[in-house]
């Protein structure tokens, strides 16, 4: 069997989850406002799930950087994401036939079902999967520049991309004047670029001494974002929107998710069992399928049980207790997707 780095399998399963908090977590704090505890603790949380998909690019950079892939078994990444698109579509595709138009007459039309997933998406949280079909279509290329870099390229390279699309940024919200003339265009250095590059660079990591750093670097990132959203904070309106931007990951986010990427880089030595390894093998090869899932089960799941939970516990327990319970019931499907036949192959 392939050895598998479990430390990416424990990262690939906290953003999972961290996904399902990102999609359940926002109605807390907007029924609540600074003067109250829950409105800090809900907004806390939200500033950390904010790491997800963050994390999910670096994991997927340290996993496919510094090697040169054929491009056919580039072309074949790419179409593995595509097809989970499609067959996961037509899944939400067939759930929303049968609830709003009658499941036969709408299920073989497939001439809307192809149109609105081309044009759009069929749920919120499937954006990801166009950005990541289409950065396994420059995968190739990324590869090989990898392979090329030498001293603080990958450092000069991370620093553009961060700097240019994430902190520069920042800078221009508190001083407005100093925002980029409109030419000025840098388009290859995107902060997704950035932590794809970040996560090769991480895993050669070796010891335990940037633990203690990193984890001081994760709480005062966290931190950050918690002030910034307090400043930004206006009753009645969308006042956390600055980081809900996806194409452009926060600057204080970036910093806490490879700020826990190298804490858990760092932690991975300490030795694990055999038993140990297997058991966060599988949980982290069943992350994608809880991605796949999340979304169905939130929409299914919140009169069941998030609003029968808000009449017996405050908010903030209640959307935890909600959030927990909506990624057992996606693990366990997860895990019984990827022993059919069909599926596996996808997830």
């Amino acid at each position: 069997m392939k050895k598998r780095e479990v430390w990416l399998d424990a990262l690939r399963i906290v953003s999972a989850f961290l996904v399902i908090v990102n999609h359940t977590n926002s109605q807390v704090f907007q029924g609540s406002d600074p003067a109250q505890l829950t409105w800090w603790l809900s907004i806390l949380w939200y500033a950390l799930c904010k790491v997800a998909v963050p994390v999910f690019v670096m994991v997927s950079g340290a996993c496919l950087l510094g090697r040169a892939d054929s491009y056919g078994k580039c072309l074949w990444r790419f179409g593995r994401i595509v097809l989970a698109l499609v067959v996961f579509s037509y899944l939400y595709f067939l759930h929303d036939a049968w609830v709003y138009y009658g499941l036969w007459p709408r299920a073989v039309d497939l001439q809307a079902f192809f149109t609105l997933v081309w044009q759009q998406k069929i749920t919120d949280s499937f954006w990801y999967l166009y950005f990541y079909a289409a950065l396994m279509l420059m995968l190739p290329l990324l590869q090989r520049l990898s392979l090329t870099m030498r001293g603080h390229d990958a450092l000069y390279l991370m620093g553009l991309c961060f700097g240019i699309d994430a902190l520069w940024p920042l800078l221009t919200r508190i001083l407005p004047g100093l925002a980029l003339p409109s030419y000025f265009d840098a388009p290859l250095f995107t902060s997704w670029i950035g932590l794809f590059f970040a996560g090769w660079q991480i895993r050669s990591m070796r010891g335990r001494a940037y633990c203690m750093p990193a984890l001081l670097l994760f709480i005062a990132s966290l931190a950050a974002s918690v002030l910034s959203l307090h400043m930004h904070y206006v009753p009645g309106e969308k006042y956390w929107a600055f980081m809900d931007d996806r194409m452009h990951p926060g600057f204080w986010t970036i910093l806490a998710a490879i700020a826990l990427m190298v804490l858990a880089r760092g932690l991975s030595d300490r030795p694990l069992s055999p038993k140990a390894q297997r058991v966060w093998s599988e949980l982290g090869g069943c992350a994608f399928g809880v991605y796949l899932l999340q979304d169905w089960l939130i929409a299914q799941s919140e009169a069941r049980l998030f609003v029968p939970l808000q009449s017996i516990l405050p908010a903030f327990p209640a959307v935890i207790v909600w959030e927990i319970a909506v990624f057992g019931v996606a693990l366990a499907a997860a895990f019984v997707m990827r022993r059919i036949p069909l599926l596996k192959k996808i997830v």
